[in-house]
């Protein structure tokens, strides 16, 4: 959609009203029609990382199920836009705006214009990026695009929009520049009496082993009663500080395909300390402390455990049953899923109370950041922790800006490449490639022959189903060639994957792309990141107390979620947007 249309498209859903959420039925002649209920002066987005969209009916998720069931369910959403990864996802949803007006296109950034200092067209991995560094690339000439915070705050002054998840990329391209309160999970501390302020006497627990290593609460404006909770006992680790060593991998460091992206203590599972529980259980319950005390209208929570869960161990192929309540089992994609269940449990029943206590009505939304598929074509290096320099792939004389030392190059990091994908440079002219459910290549040399060099190279390597490169004038992709399909392949390749790349056609983004068969991943077991149906596929709920359900088949594309929300919030664009906004009533 053209993105000026998106303003007029707003205006005229309020002017005709038909964005009401809990809408009266027909009249009988010559009674009153009652009147609409206000519109939503809160909105909770609610997030799962890598959730696809079938694990509501396969596993035990009772809460999303009532929801969806209770609200506006859009069966057939999708992300509509590369690169299917959290690091885009979480601003497209704040931004409305498709990852080629973003300023950033993927997990690996070209700074064409020296934006960070570092040197024109110097390679980045996004996921590296700091809040100001975001902040930073939001900007146009100097002047930031408006998100959804900045529409909040001018609605409601003086309330505050928070964003609160694990991972500090998700949370922090989500906050931005205008977002109020941000917390996420801090980097690994080495040994808790020596950085904590006066040490913590409370964090390991017999059996279990810790070295001190720990996560506390980290980011922006985050609120005091999240990491001390009792000043008078300075010695106490509050209750957000969970154990961190990597020797906690819960067996995931000895097992193939887990080994290929381990995991390190309680970042993304709850673990077995009551007093410190992480992961997505972390998440909801300093969500929603937040949301008892702070004087909010926007809340964007991102849970990450379903997501670490299915890369380790195939997403939709992690079938085995589970036992839960195990240290091992909480690993697996079924206990995580339903761990992530139980905590939007919670945080339906916080949001009641909150309408209930401050008044108002609060729009909640569920949706995922991708979807996911799995390696039954496994084509990475299947040695152990070979999950980054699977997806990454930097020659070594070229490297990717370090920002943790904030001033090398790393050289060695990311130069390792699988077979296949060192073939893709076998002529030098690869700067970086990103390769996950579809590969990606950023080139030194850009001009049309070279670029048709490498998309031909690019077919030839395996999974390959399609090639393209972008054009002369940077502002879309062409198709330069096509290997056999299956029939599904085809008929979801013909109708979106050209309107797919194209989304990528940016300065900072790739100069060629290859598309993979369904089913096939060079990144770890469980992936994302492509255009294939599988990984574009993501939930889209929007519910309120007494709204009116319908499911519809209606198309809607991830960039329509923020149009969506303010239109359903009586609240009109100032700025052009890529999505739409989509009527939540019949």
């Amino acid at each position: 959609m053209d993105r000026r249309g998106t303003l007029a498209a707003v205006a005229a859903a309020l002017t005709a009203g038909t964005l009401a959420l809990t809408p009266g039925a027909s009249q009988a002649a010559g009674h009153p029609k009652p009147s609409p209920p206000p519109p939503p002066n809160r909105v909770l987005i609610v997030l799962f990382d890598q959730m696809v969209p079938q694990y509501a009916d396969r596993f035990a998720m009772p809460n999303f199920r009532a929801l969806r069931d209770s609200g506006t369910n859009y069966a057939q959403a999708h992300l509509g836009y590369m690169a299917s990864e959290t690091v885009m996802a979480h601003n497209v949803i704040t931004s409305g705006l498709e990852p080629r007006h973003m300023g950033w296109t993927d997990e690996a950034y070209r700074d064409h214009a020296n934006v960070f200092g570092k040197g024109a067209d110097q390679m980045h991995i996004t996921g590296d990026l700091s809040l100001a560094d975001f902040a930073l690339i939001e900007k146009n000439n100097g002047v930031a695009y408006p998100k959804l915070a900045d529409y909040l705050h001018a609605r409601y002054p003086g309330t505050s929009f928070i964003t609160v998840g694990e991972k500090s990329y998700a949370v922090e391209s989500a906050t931005g520049i205008s977002g109020d309160i941000a917390v996420r999970m801090s980097s690994r501390r080495s040994n808790v009496t020596d950085d904590a302020p006066t040490g913590c006497r409370n964090l390991s627990i017999p059996g279990v082993p810790g070295n001190g290593q720990w996560r506390s609460p980290a980011g922006k404006n985050v609120p005091a009663y999240l990491t001390r909770p009792d000043p008078t006992d300075p010695t106490l680790c509050g209750r957000y500080f969970v154990n961190a060593d990597k020797n906690n991998d819960y067996g995931t460091k000895a097992a193939f395909p887990s080994w290929l992206y381990p995991g390190e203590g309680n970042r993304f599972v709850p673990g077995n300390d009551p007093a410190h529980l992480g992961g997505d259980t972390w998440v909801a319950d300093a969500a929603i402390e937040m949301m008892q005390r702070e004087n909010w209208s926007g809340m964007f929570v991102t849970m990450g455990g379903i997501d670490k869960a299915a890369h380790m161990w195939g997403a939709q192929a992690d079938t085995a049953p589970q036992d839960c309540t195990t240290l091992a089992g909480m690993t697996h994609t079924r206990c995580a899923a339903e761990n992530a269940d139980a905590q939007l449990g919670k945080l339906r029943a916080a949001v009641e109370a909150v309408d209930r206590e401050k008044g108002g009505r609060t729009l909640v939304v569920l949706t995922a950041d991708h979807g996911a598929t799995y390696g039954e074509t496994f084509l990475g290096s299947r040695a152990a922790d070979a999950g980054n320099s699977n997806w990454y792939y930097a020659p070594p004389e070229l490297g990717v800006w370090d920002a943790g030392t904030n001033g090398v190059l790393d050289t060695t990091t990311y130069s390792n490449p699988s077979p296949a994908i060192a073939a893709l440079n076998a002529d030098g002219n690869v700067q970086f490639s990103y390769q996950s459910t579809a590969i990606e290549a950023w080139l030194l040399d850009r001009s049309t022959t070279a670029k048709k060099a490498t998309t031909a190279r690019m077919l030839g390597l395996p999974g390959v189903i399609a090639t393209y490169r972008k054009n002369s004038a940077g502002t879309a992709f062409v198709l330069d060639g096509t290997n056999p399909m299956t029939r599904s392949e085809k008929r979801w390749w013909a109708k979106h994957a050209q309107s797919i790349v194209n989304t990528m056609a940016a300065p900072d983004g790739p100069d060629v792309v290859g598309l993979l068969h369904d089913r096939t991943s060079y990144g770890v077991y469980g992936d994302h990141g492509g255009a294939q149906e599988s990984v574009q596929r993501v939930p889209m709920v929007f519910w309120t107390p007494g709204a009116r359900p319908r499911t519809t088949d209606e198309t809607f594309r991830t960039p329509d979620l923020l149009p969506t929300v303010l239109a359903a919030m009586g609240i009109r664009p100032t700025a052009p947007m890529d999505g739409r906004p989509h009527a939540l009533r019949r």
